[in-house]
C-alpha cells in the first residue's frame, strides 16, 4: 500500500478548480476547449510537482530559463535578436518588457534562496555572481516596475523567513520595515511614470464597479475582456469632464490578477484565493527550500498586484510547481492501492492527450492568423481558407480574433465583414473596432447605427480624435451642420496624449471646414 498526502492548500485548490468547472459549464458553448486545456495542464502540473521528491530541480529550472530569457533579451538590445514587440526593444520570448521583469525577478528570488540556504559553500561563486549581474541589468533594461517591486518583496521576504528565531519584537520590527521599504518604492515609481500609474488608478476604479454589478458570482470566466470597455465607456458618459480622460486606452487586462477574480469569480471566487493564499503563510513550513518557495511566491503575488501573469502562459504555469513545492506542517495521508495508481496513469494520459490535441489547435489557428497578411497570394488563400473553417473555434481566442476581424476590415465586403465585425464586439470590443464598425454601417447606409458607434467608440477613449472626426465627417455627408460643428468643436478640443502627423491632418480638416461654413456665412450676410 502507497501513501497519499494532502492538505489544505489542495482543499482550496479543489473548491477554485470547482467554481472553474462550474463556470466552463455555465458557458453553454462548445468552444471552451483551449480554456479547459489549460486548466488541466495546471491542476497536471500541481500534481506532478507535488509528487516530486527533488524539489529543487524546479527552481534550477527557474534559473536556467532566466539565464535563456536575460540573454535572448541582451540580444535584443544590441540588435543581434529581433525583439516581439514593435516598440520595445527588450522583450525576451515574452512579447513585452513587463511579464519579462516579473520573471527575472522571481528568478533573482530562486537564486538568493538557493545561494543563502544551499550555495554558500560554492567555489565558482563567480556562476552564480554572474547569472545575478545578468539577471538585474536585465530586469533594470526593462523598466519594468512591477517586477523591481517583485523582487524588493522577495527579497524582504526571504529574510523575514530566515530570521523565525528572532525574538517577536524584533520581528515585529523587522515586518514593519519590509512594509514601509515597499511602500516608500511604490510611492517612488508612482511619481517616476506617473501618467502610466493614474491610468492602472483608472482600469481599477472601474474594474471596481464591474464587481458592484455582480459582486457574489461575477460575470463568468473570461468576462473581464469582453464587457470592461462597455464599462469604462459609461464611465467616461457619466463623467465626460474626469481627469482620467486623457490616460484611457483599449484594456485587455485590469494590471490585477485580485480584481480580474473579482470581476470574474466574485466574492465567492476571491475569498476562495485570499484563503488559499493565507493558509499558505499559515501552515507551511519555513525549513530548507520551503524559504525559497514562499519567498518566490510573495514575488509572483506582489507582481500580479500590478501586473497580468495569468495571462503570460509561462509566469502563469509558475503558480502550480511553486504551490506544489511547498510542504505544510499539516498534512493528512490516505493509503491508496496499485488500483488507485494505474487510474492515476489514465488519467494524466488522457490528460496529456487532450492539452497536446488543442495545443496543436491553437497553435495551427494562431499560426495562420499571421498567414493572413503574407504578401504571398497562395500562402494568404489557404490562410484564409483554414481561418474560416475554424473561425467558431476563435471565438475563444480574443486576441486572435481581434486580427482576424482587422483582417476582414480590410480585405472583406461590408455585408461580409459586417457579420464578423458584430461578432467581435461581443469577444474583444475596442474603441478601433467601433470604428470599423461605423465605417461599415456607413458603407451599408445605415447612417444611425454608425452614429452609435462612432458615439461609443469615443466615449471607450475619450482622448482620441478618431471617433470624432468621423463622426464629424459623416455629419458633413448628411449635412447636419449642427451636429457637425458641435462634434468638430469637440475633437479641435480633445487633448491628444500623443500628437502625431494624423492628428494634425484631422484637425486640420476640420479647420478648413470651419472657414468655409463661416466664409459662407458673411458672403449671406
Amino acid at each position: 500500500m502507497n501513501k497519499l498526502f494532502f492538505n489544505i492548500i489542495d482543499v482550496f485548490l479543489l473548491c477554485y478548480g470547482v467554481i472553474v468547472g462550474f463556470y466552463l459549464y455555465m458557458e453553454q458553448t462548445e468552444f471552451i476547449h483551449f480554456e479547459l486545456a489549460k486548466w488541466i495542464l495546471f491542476l497536471l502540473c500541481y500534481v506532478i510537482m507535488k509528487r516530486m521528491r527533488q524539489k529543487q530541480w524546479c527552481l534550477y529550472g527557474i534559473i536556467l530559463i532566466g539565464g535563456a530569457e536575460a540573454g535572448i533579451a541582451i540580444g535584443q538590445k544590441i540588435h543581434l535578436i529581433k525583439s516581439f514587440h514593435h516598440v520595445f526593444d527588450v522583450t525576451g520570448t515574452f512579447g513585452n518588457p513587463g511579464p519579462l521583469g516579473g520573471y527575472l525577478a522571481i528568478a533573482i528570488i530562486v537564486l538568493i534562496g538557493l545561494y543563502r540556504e544551499y550555495w554558500r559553500n560554492f567555489r565558482q561563486k563567480w556562476i552564480l555572481l554572474a547569472f545575478l549581474i545578468l539577471f538585474s541589468t536585465t530586469l533594470v533594461l526593462t523598466e519594468s516596475r512591477a517586477g523591481c517591486l517583485a523582487m524588493f518583496a522577495g527579497i524582504g521576504s526571504l529574510y523575514l523567513f530566515s530570521k523565525k528565531d528572532r525574538k517577536w519584537k524584533f520581528a515585529i520590527f523587522q515586518k514593519l520595515g519590509t512594509i514601509i521599504l515597499v511602500l516608500l518604492f511604490i510611492v517612488v515609481t508612482y511619481y517616476c511614470k506617473k501618467d502610466s500609474a493614474d491610468g492602472r488608478l483608472l482600469i481599477w476604479r472601474v474594474s471596481s464597479e464591474m464587481i458592484m454589478d455582480a459582486p457574489f458570482i461575477g460575470h463568468g470566466i473570461g468576462t473581464f475582456e469582453k464587457r470592461y470597455m462597455y464599462y469604462q465607456a459609461q464611465y467616461f458618459n457619466a463623467h465626460p469632464n474626469s481627469q482620467y480622460a486623457r490616460l484611457a486606452d483599449n484594456i485587455s487586462y485590469p494590471y490585477n490578477e485580485f480584481l480580474r477574480i473579482g470581476v470574474e469569480f466574485g466574492l465567492i471566487g476571491l475569498f476562495v484565493v485570499l484563503g488559499l493564499i493565507i493558509s499558505v503563510f499559515k501552515y507551511a513550513s519555513v525549513q530548507g527550500l520551503n524559504k525559497i518557495y514562499l519567498a518566490t511566491f510573495t514575488s509572483w503575488l506582489t507582481f500580479s498586484m500590478f501586473s497580468y501573469p495569468s495571462h503570460v502562459l509561462l509566469l502563469w504555469l509558475l503558480v502550480p510547481f511553486l504551490l506544489g513545492g511547498i510542504q505544510c506542517r499539516k498534512n493528512r495521508c490516505v493509503s491508496v492501492g496499485y488500483k488507485f495508481q494505474i487510474v492515476e496513469c489514465m488519467i494524466i494520459i488522457i490528460c496529456l492527450f487532450f492539452i497536446i490535441r488543442y495545443g496543436c489547435d491553437y497553435y495551427l489557428l494562431k499560426n495562420n492568423i499571421r498567414k493572413l497578411y503574407f504578401s504571398s497570394t497562395k500562402t494568404t488563400e489557404e490562410a484564409t481558407d483554414y481561418v474560416e473553417r475554424h473561425r467558431l473555434e476563435l471565438q475563444s481566442i480574443p486576441h486572435l480574433f481581434d486580427i482576424y476581424a482587422q483582417y476582414c476590415y480590410k480585405n472583406y465586403p461590408a455585408s461580409k465583414r459586417i457579420i464578423i465585425l458584430k461578432q467581435a464586439t461581443t469577444i474583444v470590443p475596442t474603441s478601433d473596432l467601433y470604428c470599423d464598425l461605423g465605417d461599415t454601417y456607413k458603407e451599408l447606409n445605415q447612417i444611425d447605427k454608425a452614429i452609435e458607434s462612432y458615439i461609443l467608440a469615443s466615449n471607450m477613449v475619450p482622448h482620441r480624435i478618431l471617433p470624432n472626426y468621423k463622426l464629424f465627417c459623416l455629419y458633413r455627408e448628411v449635412g447636419d451642420t449642427v451636429q457637425m460643428l458641435r462634434t468638430g468643436l469637440k475633437a479641435l478640443n480633445t487633448e491628444v496624449k500623443v500628437e502625431s502627423t494624423k492628428t494634425l491632418r484631422m484637425k486640420g480638416d476640420i479647420k478648413k471646414n470651419f472657414e468655409k461654413i463661416v466664409f459662407n456665412l458673411f458672403i449671406e450676410l
